[in-house]
């Protein structure tokens, strides 16, 4: 018996669809898996942003407390006993403001901390490190 003329090579037809398929999902695979490692990096640099927002806030409410400082704007950096926070610029905005209330006169600060790492170019487009965060606290002197 001989095989049918029409139906020669159509197990290799077969074959390559097969394998463009197989292709296709396993290069969606990969850039799936890259979108997830960008994506969990860049958590981790936002949380690292936060805790050093916070450290400049510690900072800046201690000296305007403690020494009634309260400097319009200051930087903080970290030093190398502080690895995860080094990349970090810290820039520190403080408003004095008096109040009066009844007899007592309050001194009330508020506190603005924005930590960034990377650069941010002109023309509304960040590079792709980029990270931020700010915060903002008020304190208050207790009064006497």
């Amino acid at each position: 018996m001989r095989p049918d003329r029409q139906q020669r090579g159509f197990s290799l037809l077969t074959a390559i669809f097969l394998l463009v398929v197989v292709a296709g999902i396993v290069g969606y695979m990969v850039s799936l898996a890259v979108v997830q490692h960008n994506t969990l990096a860049m958590a981790v640099q936002g949380s690292r942003a936060l805790q050093a927002a916070r450290s400049g806030l510690d900072y800046a409410a201690y000296r305007a407390l403690q020494d009634g400082s309260c400097p319009a704007t200051d930087t903080l950096t970290f030093g190398s006993d502080e690895p995860a926070l080094q990349p970090f610029r810290v820039t520190l905005d403080c408003e004095r403001s008096t109040h009066v209330e009844a007899t007592a006169t309050l001194q009330f600060y508020r506190l603005t901390a924005l930590a960034e790492s990377g650069s941010y170019s002109s023309g509304g487009l960040a590079s792709p490190d980029y990270v931020s965060r700010r915060l903002r606290m008020t304190v208050s002197v207790a009064p006497p």
